[in-house]
């Protein structure tokens, strides 16, 4: 009974985190499954770090949920950092999911009052295309934070433009005095048609003068006599160049 005891007491005494297992629970891999995995596409170089992201994801959400316990939520932060982190130094730099990545690591920084910080992963986020209305609503949030309401109006517009059904942005839309009706939404043109167009596009014209002066006067070349091949092989097998005399 006394070591029972002393157990519950340690246990209690402990920081949530240090009991919390650190697997996903099942709410967490729904999550995962759609905000990650099933956007994902065949695995690459990119994507075969991705699992990264989804722990950052889920240890971002844990942090809020222990936001009355400092000392727990600011380790689940640092968890969720280092996870995005990987996927920022892993990933190359044009892959489309690190738009998404900054802006959640900019949610952890501001959470652990970063402010400078997290303002500089917000704009590093800006340089892609962002895929997630998630990460749009929180963009929109920043700049509405920061007094910058037309920003804020731009970065609600472009995300209801990829992401029409979204309810959030609809709702931040029309708070920053957006007009209706709603934004048209962007209509994706299929990779195959782009080409196609590339292709079919006429080449621009060289001027002569240009082409003249470009293409120096080249002398003929003499002809040039046939040499015969060596013979291969040996005296008593001339089929066979490795075999011994």
């Amino acid at each position: 009974m006394k070591n029972y005891l002393i157990g519950a007491l340690l246990l209690t005494a402990m920081p949530a985190w240090a009991v919390e297992p650190f697997a996903p629970t099942p709410a967490e891999a729904e999550m995962c499954q759609a905000r990650v995995y099933s956007r994902l596409g065949e695995r690459d170089e990119n994507t075969m770090h991705m699992h990264h992201y989804c722990s950052g994801l889920r240890f971002l959400n844990r942090a809020y949920s222990a936001m009355g316990n400092k000392s727990d939520m600011n380790y689940k932060l640092g968890v969720a950092i280092n996870n995005f982190d990987y996927v920022l130094s892993h990933t190359k730099e044009d892959y489309v999911m690190r738009g998404e990545v900054h802006v959640n690591k900019a949610r952890a920084l501001k959470l652990l009052g970063k402010k400078a910080e997290a303002v500089a992963e917000f704009n590093k986020a800006l340089r892609y295309e962002v895929g997630s209305p998630d990460a749009y609503q929180a963009l929109a949030d920043h700049y509405m934070e920061i007094n910058n309401k037309a920003k804020a109006l731009e970065m609600a517009t472009e995300g209801m433009r990829r992401h029409p059904d979204s309810r959030g942005l609809k709702r931040r839309y029309t708070e920053l005095g957006g007009k209706l009706p709603y934004p048209e939404p962007i209509e994706p043109k299929p990779a195959i048609e782009a080409e196609a167009a590339k292709l079919e596009e006429p080449p621009t014209p060289i001027p002569s003068s240009v082409e003249s002066a470009a293409s120096p006067t080249i002398a003929p070349l003499a002809p040039v006599e046939p040499v015969a091949e060596p013979p291969i092989g040996s005296p008593t097998n001339p089929y066979c160049r490795f075999c011994p005399d």
